[in-house]
């Protein structure tokens, strides 16, 4: 799939980036060779993204931004339940890393709902959900905020809003 500038896309765990250029460049004194030049949206800070049109893997986790339709589709199904909590750390930051950035729609509001779910089970206790376990369902809501903001044509607050008025879910 052939993208343009000025393009709105999904890059793996970089999330909505929108195509700021397609041009020839060379890294590291190699040959020149066309790269996708990509720049994040909704990050105040964020450093260009390049992906070379020649690595059919680095390519291949470009996606096109939801279309509005697929978007409510996916709202309207929410929390989307089940998966299975990981009780190794490592295997869970691994995992979880994992689905953010490679996984798909989905799988990551799958991944939202496991881990409130396991908040609230945690709450329950007295305890809380650990930094790292906070760090990964910040980037996928994140992920999935921009995402939906790009499709319905709106802010990330608003989506925020807006799935929490129409599911009950709390999405902020």
């Amino acid at each position: 799939m052939a993208f343009k500038i000025g393009d709105n896309i999904v890059y793996g765990a970089k999330g909505v980036c929108q195509i700021d250029d397609i041009r020839d460049m060379s890294f590291f004194h190699e040959r020149p060779q066309k790269y996708y030049v990509l720049k994040p949206l909704f990050v105040k800070q964020s450093a260009t993204v390049y992906v070379p049109l020649e690595n059919k893997a680095q390519v291949s986790r470009i996606q096109k931004v939801l279309s509005k339709k697929e978007a409510i589709s996916l709202i309207d199904n929410l929390p989307i339940t089940g998966g299975e909590w990981i009780e190794d750390r490592n295997a869970r930051k691994d995992a979880f890393n994992d689905i953010v950035a490679n996984g798909s729609r989905k799988d990551i509001l799958q991944l939202i709902s496991l881990i409130y779910e396991r908040a609230a089970e945690l709450s329950a206790e007295g305890k809380h959900l650990n930094a790292q376990d906070e760090r990964v369902l910040s980037e996928a809501k994140n992920r999935m905020n921009n995402e939906f903001a790009i499709a319905l044509n709106m802010e990330p607050e608003g989506v925020v809003e807006m799935i929490e008025e129409k599911t009950g879910f709390a999405f902020a």
